[in-house]
């Protein structure tokens, strides 16, 4: 069973995600956290498999979020779920510990996909993120 904290300051979009995550027979939601600072303690107490964090949040942001997560828990993967796709934002994640970022207007499949390559040691970047990326680095 994958287990999963979500972060996101609205909370429709922590609903919307705990119904679509729900559906999924090996995975499990275990908290939610509307700041940055419960779902970092949220994480401490319940060492999910993975942290599906916003990037823009009040007070800490998603790569704050990110850092004190991967010090603090280890094992626990960070998954960064946001509208933005910018490339210095995803570097900072990436230097910060970030298994993967998905963006917002993505389907279901594709956070699936990241949670999974995240669960199995791998990243994983939504295609336009990746593609976007690599095009700055040129």
């Amino acid at each position: 069973m994958i287990t999963i904290v979500l972060v996101d300051d609205h909370k429709i979009v922590r609903q919307g995600l705990t119904i679509l995550l729900g559906d999924e027979p090996d995975i499990k939601i275990v908290g939610e956290a509307a700041k940055a600072e419960e779902a970092i303690a949220l994480v401490e107490n319940l060492k999910p498999d993975i942290l599906i964090c916003d990037l823009i949040l009040n007070g800490l942001n998603g790569i704050d979020v990110t850092r004190e997560v991967r010090k603090r828990v280890p094992e626990t993967k960070v998954i960064i779920l946001s509208m933005y796709n910018d490339s210095g934002f995803v570097s900072r994640a990436v230097r910060e510990g970030a298994s993967g970022w998905v963006l917002k207007g993505s389907g279901i499949d594709e956070l699936l996909t990241a949670i999974r390559q995240a669960v199995a040691g791998r990243t994983y970047f939504s295609p336009s993120v990746e593609r976007d990326n690599q095009d700055k680095g040129k």
